[in-house]
């Protein structure tokens, strides 16, 4: 499948600023606890912060925290912004992977991508890169069928992303320009614009794959 990538970013930035307040109150706290939707540099100044924190915790609470709260949040935000697409979604979206019915599952397969993506990490860094691509449309596909397989979640992502990977990096550099502007003031632009903008481009992303994913796939029902 072709896209536009000026065309995916003009649409995302469409649904964002459609829906200001409440994709910047949703990507806010996405980054301030779990550092999802900022660049990796900064992440893992994020990470490097929040172990300073939580120093004193024992390693097992934090990663219970990861895979039974974080995690679920990722899935929660997902759902915001692909329905952001379609009308001003609510924040409270965000508790969807809490509400959805499916808790257990959402918590399962989003702890299985996290230990496939540090796995292959193990490896070489390369391949790590490339699984976080492979595997990247897995939370989209669980805010919309939250009770689907991990096979089957996992197998469609890499599907959905075939072809698709090397498009994703250069989507993924072209914002490199706004997190050097939010990194100039003190995250302040990452906060109010960078991350929300990249976020809904995201969910434009998923929205178009997921649609070429259908089509190719007539019988396979629609996703809710």
């Amino acid at each position: 499948m072709d896209w536009d990538r000026v065309w995916l970013k003009e649409a995302g930035k469409d649904r964002f600023r459609e829906n200001y307040g409440s994709c910047v109150l949703v990507s806010l706290i996405m980054i301030l606890l779990t550092g999802n939707g900022v660049p990796a540099a900064i992440e893992r100044r994020i990470e490097d912060i929040t172990f300073a924190v939580w120093f004193i915790v024992p390693g097992l609470v934090f990663i219970a925290v990861k895979v039974f709260a974080f995690s679920v949040l990722e899935a929660g935000a997902s759902r915001f912004y692909v329905e952001n697409r379609d009308y001003p979604a609510r924040v409270s979206k965000l508790l969807f992977g809490f509400q959805c019915g499916h808790y257990g599952n959402v918590v399962l397969i989003m702890f299985l991508r996290d230990l496939f993506l540090f796995l292959w990490t193990l490896l070489l860094i390369v391949p790590g890169i490339v699984k976080s691509y492979e595997y990247r449309m897995v939370p989209y596909i669980l805010a919309e069928q939250p009770d689907i397989s991990s096979s089957d979640a996992f197998a469609i992502s890499k599907e959905m992303m075939q072809g698709q990977k090397f498009e994703a990096f250069v989507l993924d550099l072209s914002f490199i320009g706004w997190w050097l502007g939010s990194a100039i003031t003190c995250g302040l632009l990452g906060i109010f614009w960078t991350a929300p903008y990249q976020a809904a481009t995201n969910a434009e992303l998923y929205g178009n794959l997921r649609d070429d994913w259908m089509r190719k796939h007539s019988g396979a029902g629609s996703w809710q």
